[in-house]
């Protein structure tokens, strides 16, 4: 991103001006029958037996690019369920993303199928970073970026909203038919996952639905300190909203859960006098996988938590969880010299350690959590895959996927060998062979 690098030290020598980011629209009463939630959105002809949950990772257009891929072979994978073949790609529930992989899962949400004609052309091989630099230098945003008010971020929410999205919002995505997707960012002053969905936004007062995609996404994939947060109004406290049964209203000095503390974290915006602004920024810095929302509601299931939202997970036969991890982790040689490593290999790595090693811990505590869910009734079976470049056998391609950069503009060629990769290794995954015979499935 060294093109963006010059256009922010541009842009921030100029003048201050007045500008200020678009808010988020109030919620006049809040109502778990309304708005995009999971019990909400259903795909037509999916069955009630099979429950698919997938988990995208951020990693710029590496991790879209990894994610396309996986949709690709998904696509190409028929089985049978409820005595009708269908494409396991049709059955796919909830898709659970994170910055870059964001992109992929919400562009197929809205769009189904043209996602195989549009989105190479609209995002996987377009020079996103050469646009929203210039985006920046116009002379449009030569006062507004200074204000204080208006960020770089808000530029990128503009460009992918009018170029990627075409002005789509969250009503959209509740009325367009496909999975439900939870787009994941990161509450600036908690480091709390904030997910994008009526759920999160009923404690905030505030209505999901009017919200452009392009804003979630573009939070969840700002990346300090090139991009910047996203700020949401807080209006807690005029809609109505009371706190789940499992949320603690007082702190206690037992342990939570995982599902307390999410609780604890929701809790953390009623006071609305004290927090009236969120500022909101990359997901991957809470969580990089997008897994922890299906951890959650697997300890809540365990739990017994009556909430209807689990109803799906707790009428299901048959849970696959497949996680596309675009995790690079390139060479690192300074451990062969005495001197240590300089400013910019901390830097990365101050930022590369937290999540890289809680990424690895979320991996085998949903494998974990999956396979209790499975032992804990009769007539349950559990299907776990990770698509990652360390499940590729060849030593060279291992190395090759590793040096593809974290950024929003890579070759076609880079493209296309990642969506390859990507069928290549579901197609070699334990877990996802054996839901395929299961199934009685084929590749197509």
């Amino acid at each position: 991103m060294r093109t963006l690098a010059m256009a922010v030290t541009a842009v921030a020598a100029l003048s201050a001006g007045c500008a200020h980011w678009p808010v988020n629209a109030p919620l006049e009463k809040a109502d778990p029958a309304a708005g995009y939630r999971l019990a909400n959105v259903r795909r037509p002809g999916q069955s009630e037996e099979l429950l698919v949950f997938l988990a995208f990772s951020g990693g710029g257009t590496r991790a879209a690019a990894l994610s396309y891929g996986v949709l690709e072979e998904l696509a190409r994978t028929e089985v049978t369920v409820g005595g009708e073949r269908r494409r396991l790609l049709d059955e796919v529930d909830v898709i659970s993303a994170v910055s870059g992989g964001t992109f992929t899962a919400t562009y197929y949400a809205l769009r189904g199928d043209r996602i195989f004609q549009e989105f190479e052309g609209k995002f996987l091989k377009r020079d996103v970073e050469h646009d929203l630099t210039w985006r920046i230098l116009s002379p449009g945003n030569w006062f507004r970026l200074p204000s204080g008010t208006f960020s770089r971020s808000d530029v990128a929410a503009e460009l992918y909203d009018e170029t990627v999205f075409d002005r789509a919002t969250y009503a959209d995505l509740l009325r367009g038919g496909g999975p439900f997707v939870i787009v994941n960012g990161a509450d600036v002053t908690t480091g709390a996952r904030f997910p994008f969905t009526q759920d999160q936004f009923d404690a905030i007062c505030s209505d999901l639905t009017a919200v452009p995609v392009a804003r979630a996404v573009a939070t969840s994939s700002a990346l300090p300190p090139l991009l910047t947060p996203i700020t949401l109004q807080n209006r807690a406290g005029t809609c109505g909203w009371t706190p789940p049964a499992w949320a603690p209203e007082t702190p206690r000095g037992d342990v939570l859960g995982r599902a307390g503390l999410r609780g604890r974290e929701l809790l953390s915006y009623a006071d609305a006098a004290a927090r009236p602004y969120l500022h909101l920024f990359d997901g991957g810095l809470a969580e990089n996988l997008g897994l922890r929302s299906v951890i959650e509601a697997l300890d809540l299931v365990a739990s017994r938590d009556p909430s209807p939202a689990l109803d799906r997970l707790r009428a299901a036969k048959k849970l696959v969880v497949i996680v596309v991890n675009a995790h690079r982790d390139p060479e690192r040689d300074w451990d062969r010299s005495p001197e240590p490593p300089g400013k910019g290999d901390l830097e990365d790595q101050m930022w590369s350690i937290p999540v890289d090693r809680y990424s690895a811990e979320a991996v085998e505590a949903a494998h974990d959590q999956v396979t209790r869910w499975a032992a804990a009734a009769p007539g349950r079976s559990a299907y776990f895959a990770e698509v990652s470049f360390d499940r590729l056998p060849d030593p060279a391609d291992r190395k090759y996927f590793r040096g593809v950069p974290t950024s929003f503009a890579l070759k076609p060629e880079q493209v296309d060998r990642l969506r390859e990769a990507a069928g290549k290794i579901l197609r070699a995954s334990p877990g996802f062979a054996r839901l395929v015979a299961d199934l009685g499935g084929a590749a197509r």
